[in-house]
């Protein structure tokens, strides 16, 4: 071979431009489902969480604080916000069933099908409200601006994810959304901090995200047209977000709607 042929180094074979336009052909990537592709999700740490447990060694945070965000594969910490923040994508409700937590908690089904009965509170034989078998989650693909190097954008695409009292906050995103009007979904710029509420029932204190706007991408930018690509490339891919099993105090009583059903309005 040609001395001339050789690569010197990583430089000479990597770019961390993407290539223009579109392959032809078998890519190579076919097959990969949802099941295949785990992202990582904002976590939001509880009183009851192993991040914060030094015992629970391979989960447990150095340093991580009741009310701090982290990030639920990497473990890096992320704190009390604000995290700024664009969506590439809004995804529909899933339903988790999991285990109860007697039974030593778990999975017990990953896709439990909108309107299931598992789904929906129900009656029980005095007259009391019984909770749904299965959780609802509202997943938001984002990507941080906190902390973003244009140059390795993908180690900032992470999941939000809302569940039980977390709705509350999934719902104002979705009227800050919508409140933007007629605008493409990734140019809103958003922010999540983390706050505390005590729950009425057991008197006990749960961390609680909160989300406010945060202006708007500025226009024909460098990073917009990052996002629009992001924005594209994202909107068909298969992934699921990763799951959060913290059972929080009063979170299992937070009604949420049924299938094509619109949402109660608890802003």
């Amino acid at each position: 071979m040609s001395e001339a042929l050789v690569p010197k180094g990583l430089e000479d074979l990597v770019t961390l431009d993407r290539p223009e336009g579109k392959d032809e052909g078998l890519l190579g990537s076919e097959g990969i489902g949802r099941e295949d592709i785990l992202l990582p999700r904002v976590g939001l740490a509880q009183k009851t969480s192993p991040e914060i447990d030094p015992t629970q060694v391979g989960k447990y945070i150095e340093g991580l604080q009741f009310t701090d965000m982290f990030n639920s594969l990497t473990k890096q910490p992320y704190g009390k916000g604000p995290l700024h923040f664009v969506i590439i994508r809004r995804d529909n409700p899933r339903f988790i069933e999991f285990n109860p937590l007697e039974q030593g908690g778990g999975i017990k089904d990953m896709n439990v099908p909108a309107g299931d009965p598992r789904t929906l509170f129900t009656t029980g034989p005095n007259g009391e409200r019984v909770k749904p078998a299965a959780t609802m989650f509202y997943d938001f693909i984002v990507l941080l601006l906190t902390g973003l190097d244009p140059k390795a954008p993908l180690e900032n695409v992470i999941g939000l994810s809302f569940k039980g009292s977390g709705l509350k906050a999934a719902r104002k995103l979705n009227m800050l959304i919508t409140q933007r009007g007629s605008k493409m979904l990734y140019k809103g710029v958003y922010e999540v901090r983390t706050g505390s509420e005590i729950d009425k029932k057991s008197g006990g204190g749960y961390a609680i995200y909160k989300i406010q706007n945060a202006g708007w991408l500025k226009p024909d930018s460098a990073i917009e047209q990052l996002v629009a690509e992001m924005f594209d490339v994202w909107k068909d891919k298969k992934v699921t977000v990763d799951v959060d099993a913290t059972r929080v105090p009063g979170e299992d009583d937070v009604e949420f709607p049924p299938a094509g059903q619109a949402a109660p309005s608890d802003m």
